[in-house]
């Protein structure tokens, strides 16, 4: 299922806060905002899945438009696809054919490459699935 939550990232001593709008239990933190934003993906994923498999009812988000930030603070949207977080934890393989240039294959196989893990590596850095 695909939801969205708006956080709010603070200045917290030597970290950067961030607290959901609508999930007054759901908080983390991070050096940096990138790392607080990557931080704050990860509890809401973790949070969601235990709310589905408890079957723990969620508010509705508020709108970002609707939500008011303090000098210094910023909001941050935070997607989450639970069906996608699950297949991901469940780390099943699935089977594909490609075809590549036969220099490319040989070069590749000369230098080790495992294609599987170099395609799927690219494919989640391209689609920000890290």
């Amino acid at each position: 299922m695909k939801y969205i939550y708006y956080a709010t990232l603070y200045h917290d001593e030597d970290a950067i806060g961030v607290k959901f709008h609508d999930l007054p239990n759901v908080n983390t933190f991070g050096a940096n905002v990138a790392e607080a934003s990557d931080m704050a993906k990860d509890a809401l994923e973790g949070y969601l899945l235990v709310a589905e498999d408890e079957n723990i009812d969620l508010p509705q988000y508020t709108d970002a438009f609707d939500i008011q930030v303090n000098k210094g603070e910023a909001l941050l949207a935070v997607k989450v696809d639970t069906s996608l977080v699950r297949e991901r934890e469940d780390n099943k393989l699935v089977k594909k054919t490609l075809t590549v240039p036969a220099y490319v294959d040989r070069a590749g196989r000369e230098a080790g490459l495992n294609f599987s893990q170099l395609l799927s590596d690219s494919i989640k850095n391209k689609l920000q699935l890290n």
